[in-house]
């Protein structure tokens, strides 16, 4: 199933995205649009998949893990929508949410 992501990049620019049930948000954003590196390839080590979910969708994604919340914690950029694309994997439910990419801090 096509699950549609609203993305916003670091200059305003948004465009949708269509990703596949299962696979990783990191996987892409980092594959489709620009601004996400995913430098650590997902193991919540580097902070390079950091974006901030629309607060209407908060509430939908699974709380973030204590290896994410500890890598959060030490961003400069951290808002109460941040998480790290690479902790989210994708499911039909979030089809239609918005996301902003955050830029890289390293």
């Amino acid at each position: 199933m096509t699950i549609e992501i609203q993305v916003t990049d670091d200059l305003g620019q948004t465009q949708t995205l269509n990703g596949e049930d299962g696979n990783t948000l990191m996987e892409l954003l980092r594959d489709e649009s620009s601004g996400v590196d995913g430098v650590c390839g997902g193991c919540a080590a580097c902070g390079t998949c950091h974006i901030v979910v629309a607060e209407e969708w908060h509430s939908q994604l699974p709380p973030p893990g204590m290896d994410e919340e500890i890598l959060l914690e030490a961003l400069n950029e951290r808002t109460d929508g941040s998480r790290l694309s690479c902790q989210i994997r994708l499911a039909p439910e979030m089809s239609g949410m918005a996301l902003t990419i955050v830029p890289a801090e390293c």
